[in-house]
């Protein structure tokens, strides 16, 4: 990609975490993420191709994911807010399995709303 960057390696009990610093980081991350989920999507299948064990690799941006996640959370508990104003389903727009999870597991508590996957992936959620 042309790009100077720093790799920082952390080993985790399930996983190994590559951050990525460096300027012009966007060009990494891409548009919420996709970028940085097809690199890290090779990056495992590269890892994992001669291996006698699965290996896990987590790539990341300058905190990429956790700010994400976040920025997921904060908006699962908006919207759960206008469902129980409106009283009105809210579609989400198509997001990958991990981001969905972020909504259901924010929101499977909600006393008021219960959330659901609809259709073939990838697919929004509903609440």
């Amino acid at each position: 990609m042309g790009l100077q960057v720093d790799v920082e390696i952390a080993q985790k009990k399930d996983a190994t975490v590559l951050n990525i610093s460096g300027s012009d980081l966007g060009m990494i991350i891409g548009r919420r993420g996709q970028t940085l989920d097809a690199l890290q999507y090779l990056a495992n299948i590269i890892a994992n191709r001669y291996s006698d064990s699965y290996i896990r690799i987590i790539l990341d941006a300058e905190n990429f994911r956790e700010r994400r996640k976040k920025t997921l959370e904060d908006l699962a508990v908006r919207l759960a807010g206008r469902v129980v104003r409106t009283r009105k389903e809210v579609a989400l727009e198509p997001m990958p399995p991990q981001e969905r999870k972020v909504i259901h597991s924010k929101l499977q508590d909600h006393p008021e709303v219960k959330t659901f996957s609809k259709g073939e992936e990838p697919t929004g959620g509903l609440l």
